[in-house]
Parts: C-alpha cells; structure tokens; sequence
C-alpha cells in the first residue's frame, strides 16, 4: 500500500477529484433545467387551455383590457398615432390584430419552451420530431375546447396563426441551443481542452 501512494501524483489526484466533482454538479444542474423547463411547458399548456376554457364575454373582456393598456403607452410614446386614437371600427382593428398577436405569442412561447424542453432531454431527432407533432396537435385542441365553450368558436385563421407562433419559438429554441453549443465549443477549443 505505502508503494501506491507513492506512485500517485497528488496534482492528478486533485484533478480527478474536480472532474468528478463538476460532473457530479453538472449532473444535478442538468436534472434542475429539465424539471423546471418541463414544469414551465406544462405551466404554459394549462395557461393556454385555461384561456380557451373562457366565455367569449371573458376573452373579449381581457383582449379589451390589453387593447386599452396597448393604447395608453401609445399615448404616451405617439400620442399622434393610429393606436393611440383608435375608435370605432379602427379599434375593433387594432382589438383583433392584438388578438392574432396574442395568439401568435403564446404559442411562439410554447414552442420554444417545448423545444428547450426538448433538447434539454435529448438532441435525438425523435425527440424533435415528438415536439413538432405536440406543436401541430395543441392548436387543435385548443380551438376544439373553444367549439365547445359559450360564447366562442373555432377559427381556422387562429388555428394557422397558433401554429406558426408554435413552429417560429420552436425555430428560436433550436437557433439558441445550436448558438449556445457553437459558443462553448469555441470556448473549449480556445483553452486547448
């Protein structure tokens, strides 16, 4: 045993013991971004299933709330401008371009959280290939409980738009994941590792 402990050299003994330690943390790091970006998609599904669950009153009623707190930063940034003084048909405009931009930004926000979901687990094409069906499958569902709530309908316009915003934040995840890899690769080849 005192012929071992000879041999060792106390410099790679330390360095074995930090490799091991960052992978360790690593690991436990890795585990904590996959919960919480699971946790946060299926937060953002129910956000939006919730919103599709509202009477059509209640989603006017919060479309209309957004249109005003819209119009009063115009007011105070352009207070000459067409969304600053939008009324009658003008504002019924301005209340449904909102509202295709809303929905245009909740599921680009889906997507990229499913997207960093999905890569956060596996970079396999499968696995992308399960969150682009999730991305084409939630829109409709989504207008489906819209059919079957009071006051509301299903739109084939939404349908598109609630896809493409699916599609345009999955495409921003993936851009975020391949810049951060390009990033730390580039970082790793400059210190020699």
């Amino acid at each position: 045993m005192k012929k071992f402990k000879e041999n060792i050299d106390p410099n790679a003994f330390l360095a074995y013991n930090r490799i091991m330690s960052e992978q360790k943390s690593g690991k436990f790091g890795r585990i904590l971004r996959n919960v919480f970006l699971t946790a946060a998609s299926i937060a953002m599904l129910c956000w939006i299933f919730s919103n599709s669950l509202q009477t059509g009153s209640q989603s006017s009623g919060q479309s209309a709330r957004i249109t005003s707190w819209v119009q009063k930063i115009f007011r105070f940034f352009a207070p000459d401008s067409f969304v600053a003084n939008a009324t009658g048909a003008e504002y019924r405009k301005l209340h449904s371009v909102i509202r295709m931009l809303a929905h245009f930004a909740e599921f680009a926000l889906l997507g990229a959280l499913l997207g960093w979901t999905c890569l956060s687990y596996s970079r396999k094409k499968g696995y992308f290939a399960f969150t682009a069906l999730l991305i084409l499958l939630v829109p409709v569902v989504d207008e489906f409980l819209q059919m079957h709530t009071a006051g509301r309908g299903a739109e084939l316009k939404d349908l598109l738009i609630d896809t493409a915003g699916g599609f345009a934040g999955l495409l921003f995840a993936g851009l975020t994941v391949w810049l951060g890899c390009a990033i730390a690769r580039k970082k790793k080849k400059e210190k020699g590792v």
